[in-house]
């Protein structure tokens, strides 16, 4: 009788002790719920340090993270200078020229949808408040973001070197009334004239695009932008490639003068 009831709370000893095992392993495998494990991530998750930043300033942190003026010259401070890559268009008044933030929005998540063939590559890895706040920050770049100046005219040295002082000043100011004549100072401020539909061209010598880019960009403006064929793409700026050899060269010497 007594090994009768020795067997019993033997038994009982053991179902108490795998139900108290068996809690706590429920207990131990529900860490491992996607739930509760994002629940615990969150809890632990540090407090993003911009997030009290406003909605400009968070955008020239995603604008310089993203290394978007590697590509494209811009003024990122009010106080500071131009800098930047020479791939893209300049920004230094995209503000002005560009005030659809959806089109802004295709541009930077699906280039490749705006303009075939782009150079530009998506930049898809961006959450909305990110390109949002890149939106604000492109559209702060506007005439008072980028005032204006006049710019040092200054031939360049090869030019000189091959026909003077005389002959280089010649060919800038027939540059730059052919720059007049044919109405691209109705887009684009040189100084304190022009139109903001373009990029200001104030210091564009500057950027250090070569005489052959200028040559490119004046014959068929898009074909500097993209990879490979430019029919069928819309583009705002004009081709100028019916111009005479002269006088395009004559534009290009008037652009690489503007410092």
């Amino acid at each position: 009788m007594k090994e009768l009831w020795g067997n019993v709370l033997l038994g009982l000893s053991l179902l108490i002790t795998l139900g108290i095992f068996g809690f706590e392993f429920v207990k131990f495998t529900n860490t491992f719920d996607p739930e509760s494990a994002s629940a615990n991530i969150a809890q632990i998750k540090p407090d993003d340090p911009n997030k009290n930043l406003a909605q400009i300033e968070r955008g020239r942190l995603v604008f310089d993270q993203s290394g978007c003026q590697a590509c494209h010259n811009a003024r990122t401070d009010k106080a500071g200078p131009e800098a930047g890559g020479a791939v893209g268009p300049s920004f230094s008044n995209v503000g002005v020229r560009r005030k659809d933030a959806e089109w802004l929005r295709k541009q930077i998540v699906a280039p490749q949808s705006v303009v075939p063939g782009t150079k530009m590559p998506s930049f898809a890895s961006l959450s909305k408040e990110e390109v949002d706040a890149l939106i604000a920050f492109l559209g702060s770049m506007d005439q008072a973001h980028d005032p204006a100046s006049e710019p040092a005219i200054q031939p360049p040295a090869q030019l000189v070197k091959e026909v003077g002082d005389a002959g280089a000043k010649a060919l800038i100011d027939k540059g730059q009334q052919l720059f007049a004549s044919n109405g691209c100072i109705g887009c684009h401020i040189v100084g304190k004239q022009g139109g903001p539909i373009g990029p200001n061209l104030t210091h564009e010598a500057l950027r250090g695009r070569s005489d052959v880019w200028q040559l490119e960009h004046l014959k068929d403006p898009i074909s500097v932008y993209v990879l490979g064929s430019t029919e069928n793409i819309q583009w705002i700026m004009p081709k100028f490639g019916h111009l005479a050899g002269e006088d395009l060269k004559a534009l290009v010497v008037y652009l690489q003068s503007l410092h």
